[in-house]
């Protein structure tokens, strides 16, 4: 697809060889009163234009990427090509925000229960998510509600309303970070 390389091919063996090597080794977390879950989304808007050829629709497509935290260990991660064109970078960070969103939300659900598993009572859970957005735009739509969109933003308000939602219920902090500081 991307013109697979021969340091490719020794980077695969190298992750092969480490997985092989640390088979036996887990992860260990140690349950708390205070659960902390930390999810970092992401975009790279039309990341592929220019590189490849002008004529694949693929390469005008935004990436999304996004890394969920549970306990300072990281527990999903995901990288992928946007489904839709991005019209510019707040709409790539809000789409890849949605996409982070929709997996953050049962990771929560899980933790819950999962504390309550390990002998934790359910009243006694304190769960402190944050999410951590670069992009100033994405971060106004997500906190707005009810939504307040701008003149350019109307037309995906319906993709966005949801996760604005369950931002406000769940008590979820939606915190800048620079783009350097991303994980």
């Amino acid at each position: 697809m991307f013109c697979p390389k021969h340091s490719h091919e020794l980077a695969l063996k190298r992750i092969g060889r480490y997985l092989k090597n640390t088979s036996s080794r887990g992860m260990i977390i140690n349950p708390t009163r205070e659960l902390t879950i930390d999810a970092y989304p992401d975009a790279d808007f039309a990341g592929m234009y220019g590189h490849e050829k002008p004529t694949d629709l693929a390469c005008a497509k935004s990436r999304s990427g996004f890394v969920i935290v549970f306990a300072g260990v990281p527990v999903l991660w995901q990288s992928k090509l946007q489904t839709q064109t991005a019209l510019s970078t707040m709409e790539a960070e809000v789409i890849a925000l949605g996409a982070c969103m929709k997996e953050l939300i049962p990771i929560m659900d899980m933790v819950q229960s999962l504390a309550v598993a390990v002998g934790i009572p359910a009243g006694d859970v304190n769960m402190r998510v944050s999410v951590h957005e670069d992009n100033s735009g994405a971060l106004v739509l997500a906190e707005t509600l009810p939504p307040q969109f701008m003149l350019h933003s109307k037309y995906y308000a319906t993709k966005t309303i949801w996760f604005c939602e369950k931002i406000n219920k769940r008590g979820i902090k939606l915190l800048k970070i620079d783009t350097s500081e991303q994980l």
